[in-house]
């Protein structure tokens, strides 16, 4: 089997998972009596932020999805709050993973980011802009891998809050309307993140044929 035929096969095994992801977060937040969790978390109501928050910063460190996060923070919080939380909790998360990854630093395989890096953004600021903007790497490992090159700190937490901001819009969007799962706002939505993965699938494709 010769390298683009692996490559082609690799790319649709990725874009099944990830639609298989999406309606899997899909039918469990849709499932879910949200007037039962809207009460639920009214009693919890003084700590919602903290709890959301905290699931921020403690949940990707064992690698669960940021997505499904986002996702169920726009479901229960509501669009503006979930996203100022997200933006909160991302920026922790990141410090957390970020010196955990230092910390481990000899336990990572950096060899292909270091030529992401080398090839296309020299620049640390710019590469983690890049990377969050069009999720080619999944959140957590841009979080292990900056620790384990150890970018500069400052850097990596400011250009990995700003550019989480898009698809924590997209991700927030889509829970904020999923109660309303027959709307056009939803149906927008989810479009707008299966859209948003899509680029990433392309996105990542070209990179394994130029970066290897």
């Amino acid at each position: 089997m010769d390298k683009i035929t692996l490559l082609k096969e690799k790319f649709m095994i990725r874009l099944i998972l990830f639609g298989v992801f999406m309606l899997c977060c899909v039918v469990i937040l849709c499932s879910i009596n949200q007037r039962d969790l809207i009460n639920l978390m009214g009693e919890f109501s003084k700590f919602d932020w903290v709890i959301y928050i905290g699931c921020w910063a403690i949940l990707p460190v064992f690698l669960f999805p940021a997505g499904i996060l986002a996702i169920g923070g726009g479901a229960i919080l509501g669009f503006w709050e979930a996203l100022s939380a997200t933006m909160i909790g991302v920026g922790i998360n990141s410090a957390i993973m970020y010196f955990i990854a230092r910390y481990f630093s000899g336990a990572f395989d950096t060899a292909k980011f270091e030529r992401i890096k080398n090839k296309f953004c020299k620049d640390e600021f710019s590469l983690i802009i890049l990377l969050r903007l069009i999720p080619i790497v999944p959140y957590n490992v841009v979080n292990y891998m900056a620790g384990a090159l150890r970018f500069d700190f400052v850097k990596f937490i400011i250009a990995g809050v700003l550019g989480k901001f898009i698809s924590a819009v997209l991700f927030i969007n889509l829970g904020s309307n999923i109660a309303n799962y027959k709307s056009y706002e939803f149906w927008l939505a989810l479009a707008l993140v299966v859209a948003m993965g899509l680029v990433a699938f392309w996105v990542r494709k070209i990179l394994n044929r130029r970066v290897g």
